[in-house]
């Protein structure tokens, strides 16, 4: 496995990301937990297949695949998300109409650990996964997110991301990188 180093500044700390491992599973397993539960505390549905023990995106292969990073200070993991290469068939169906064809990164599952919240962590990664999609030679970085969940979709469009169009109930966003 090929380890992917990067700083990310987060006031006075610098935070670093790097390629998940098979031996991260249990941690991101338990900040993805924490990430549900969280979102359902605040009446939000989101995720609750993990609270149910499934798993949609298959983070094994994910991390096999090279696709999950962490964010860690230190030891800690303050954040992870998975970076696809290829559009998974959740993208495909979401992006159909709108040239999931074309190369592509797909970000999912942005989680931050709640004593990192409110510090512009998630502002900061959106910022990494774009400048990684672009040295990877991706022209886009995509997302998507619950089409009323009017704070993510702030975070995405003060972040510079288009929003392309309201697919299924998911809003569907790119930006060029």
């Amino acid at each position: 496995m090929t380890t992917n180093k990067n700083k990310i500044p987060l006031g006075n700390t610098m935070l670093t990301v790097q390629e998940a491992s098979v031996s991260d599973e249990a941690p991101l397993q338990q900040l993805m937990i924490d990430t549900a539960s969280w979102l359902k505390s605040r009446g939000s549905s989101q995720w609750g297949d993990i609270l149910e023990g499934k798993d949609v995106h298959g983070l094994k292969d994910r991390i096999r695949d090279g696709e999950v990073f962490l964010v860690r200070e230190s030891d800690y993991i303050t954040a992870a998300f998975i970076l696809r290469k290829t559009a998974s068939e959740w993208d495909q169906r979401l992006w159909r109409d709108h040239g999931y064809q074309t190369p592509a990164r797909y970000l999912h599952r942005l989680m931050i650990a709640r004593d990192f919240a409110g510090q512009n962590l998630s502002q900061a990664i959106l910022e990494w996964a774009s400048a990684e999609s672009a040295q990877t030679d991706y022209p886009y970085l995509r997302l998507d997110c619950i089409a009323d969940n009017q704070k993510l979709n702030k975070l995405y469009q003060n972040a510079g991301f288009t929003q392309l169009a309201i697919v299924d109930g998911f809003c569907i966003y790119e930006k060029r990188t």
